[in-house]
């Protein structure tokens, strides 16, 4: 048994719309806010007081985090159950996190998580699983790990029943240390296949179909017989294991974390709502005193107009003197010297 968290002798998978960088290891984009890791990932990496003070991710399938949009976390929640490797018993229990963000990320498909009887009918038609991790390539990254510039790989398997699962550790019982847990469903690596890596742990194990991705469960949680990207370790016989715990037993968990990102949307929109009624109350407000001062300057000017109008109007009087009559016209007749108004 080794000890594992990107593939080796897998296919570039750089743009994947949902394998996302979490911390020094790998994630899933389940939905816009949502994202499945393992628990043990969120331990090594800062803990939840961490996560949820400053931890965050970056757009699904980038190659370099600099420059990268930042998605900030605001909550995660662990499996209550979560147990790491302990006094011999290598298999990880019930690894399993939920990282819920601020803000969505832009989603470019739909994901399910699979269920029993998805995942049975996937191991009898040996469907395709993939799994696209952000994990170590190779040996020689060993040497020089520049954590932050690997693009995500991906290997492509199948799933294998927890009977397969056993026979491959009787069958590797001489290089591989029996774990004494071992866990509900199996993922055969190989160089065909590609194989597990440290920074894959928190990757899912899917299946594609058309635009949607049936989520088995993350990565991570057991590893036998694999070369863990070391030049001088060897696969078992019939390749190397990865163990997993199928992510549909912590549907409450899920439904829990979507609960709250569905209360953290309604309050964003109730807030929103808020500040577009107090704009549109600040704009009718603006446009009514816009009126009133426009109603009242026309109003001065018609007035305006009107006196003016009343003093360029020109009248005729008459004026007398003696016998003698005059008119006078203007705005503002008066009689000439001598004369007499009429």
């Amino acid at each position: 048994m080794t000890s594992t968290s990107a593939v080796e002798f897998g296919q570039d998978a750089t743009g994947d719309p949902n394998a996302v960088k979490v911390g020094g290891a790998s994630g899933f984009l389940y939905s816009g806010r949502i994202v499945f890791t393992a628990a043990h990932v969120i331990e090594s990496t800062g803990g939840l007081e961490y996560w949820e003070r400053e931890g965050v991710v970056y757009t699904p399938g980038i190659v370099k985090m600099e420059g990268q949009k930042r998605y900030k976390a605001k909550k995660v929640l662990v499996v209550p159950t979560y147990r790491d490797r302990i006094n011999g018993d290598e298999p990880r229990i019930d690894d399993f996190a939920i990282i819920i963000l601020q803000e969505s990320i832009p989603m470019k498909n739909e994901v399910v998580v699979a269920t029993f009887d998805d995942i049975n009918l996937f191991i009898r038609n040996k469907t395709p699983v993939s799994m696209v991790g952000y994990g170590l390539q190779n040996p020689s990254q060993r040497v020089n790990y520049e954590w932050g510039s690997f693009s995500p790989m991906r290997m492509t398997s199948y799933i294998v029943s927890n009977e397969e699962l056993k026979n491959y550790y009787r069958t590797n019982v001489n290089i591989v240390r029996t774990p004494t847990t071992i866990l509900e469903y199996g993922i055969p690596n190989s160089r065909e296949f590609g194989s597990i890596c440290d920074g894959d742990s928190g990757s899912g194990f899917f299946v594609e179909k058309e635009n949607v991705r049936f989520y088995l469960g993350t990565t991570g949680q057991s590893q036998a017989g694999i070369t863990n990207c070391q030049s001088f370790t060897r696969f078992g016989i019939g390749g190397g294991m990865t163990g997993i715990t199928p992510t549909f037993k912590f549907m409450n968990l899920v439904k829990q974390a979507e609960s709250i990102v569905a209360e953290d949307k309604q309050k964003e929109f109730a807030k929103a709502e808020e500040i577009r009624l107090a704009a549109e109350l600040k704009a009718k407000q603006e446009a009514e005193a816009k009126a009133k001062v426009e109603a009242e300057a026309k109003a001065k000017a018609e007035a305006d107009a009107k006196a003016k109008a009343a003093l360029s109007k020109k009248t005729t009087i008459t004026c007398v003197k003696g016998k003698i009559s005059k008119k006078v016209t203007a705005v503002n007749p008066k009689c000439p010297t001598g004369y007499k108004k009429k």
